[in-house]
């Protein structure tokens, strides 16, 4: 029994080991191939490796549904998304498939997403028999709650969308800035990143009448998204402050628009918290 525990902790072990080997080496010249790879002369965007793509997407719905699902009729690419971070860099294709359910008329639409580095097809909804339909999964909502509204923030669904050059130059302004400090691999900030530390400065004076100064600010992430229907770009990062009549430093978070050159924010001041934070958006 315990060389078979043993055994088995191994093969955890090693699996885990594989799994994070693999995450650990999405870099930004996966994102950048990807954003050339939709940057095509047709001018119709279609991700790298798409036949590939549509077969693990119609085994994954088949594996998964087998006798809910009669026929998949259709799968149509929705997006492309970058995230970056120091410790952290993820990127994702997200679908939309059109289902024959059995005993059903009318077509239902399954999110799925798709990891380019991982090779790998998950999506966040489940079927719900109450309803006949495929609903977002509960767990989820909280998470998504807390996420920031970026068209209220003028981020998403701009009026003239960067292009993806845009997105391509960024990251390789990361990759420049990086080679040239001699910094590790997690430790890189934006090329412009003195010029966009004044804007928040000046943001956080003038938007935040309680605030007496900023101490400190910090970079926390970027992210690209591509779609059919929008292109947008950000960059998020925290200021630390020194709020009036309260003793600790406290922190908000501001994004900053490379398109409009724009620092914008969502943290509001709470009393009884004595902290900013985002409040929670309805679902």
């Amino acid at each position: 029994m315990r060389t078979s525990n043993f055994s088995t902790l191994l093969c955890v072990v090693f699996f885990s080991s594989q799994l994070m080997a693999q995450q650990s080496i999405v870099g930004f010249a996966h994102f950048i191939e990807q954003h050339q790879g939709l940057d095509n002369p047709s001018g119709e965007l279609v991700p790298i490796g798409i036949s590939e793509i549509e077969m693990k997407i119609n085994f994954f719905i088949e594996e998964k549904f087998p006798d809910l699902v009669e026929k998949i009729d259709n799968i149509l690419w929705d997006s492309y998304e970058t995230f970056t971070t120091h410790s952290y860099k993820n990127h994702n294709h997200k679908f939309v498939v059109v289902l024959k359910i059995t005993g059903e008329e009318e077509p239902k639409f399954y999110n799925v997403i798709y990891d380019p580095n991982l090779k790998t097809v998950k999506s966040e909804f489940e079927w719900n028999e109450e309803k006949q339909d495929f609903i977002f999964d509960p767990a989820l909502i909280k998470r998504e709650q807390g996420k920031p509204d970026l068209v209220a923030l003028e981020i998403s669904n701009p009026t003239t969308p960067p292009g993806l050059n845009k997105f391509v130059e960024t990251h390789e302004g990361f990759i420049r800035l990086k080679e040239e400090k001699n910094r590790g691999e997690n430790n890189f900030v934006p090329i412009d990143v003195k010029e966009i530390n004044q804007k928040v400065t000046q943001y956080v004076a003038t938007t935040y009448p309680n605030v007496q100064y900023t101490r400190n600010i910090v970079w926390k992430s970027y992210t690209t998204f591509i779609s059919p229907y929008s292109n947008h770009h950000f960059h998020v990062l925290l200021a630390q402050v020194k709020v009036v009549n309260v003793r600790t430093v406290k922190y908000l978070e501001v994004f900053y628009n490379p398109s409009t050159n724009t620092i914008n924010g969502d943290f509001k001041w709470d009393d009884e918290k004595e902290k900013f934070e985002r409040p929670m958006a309805a679902f």
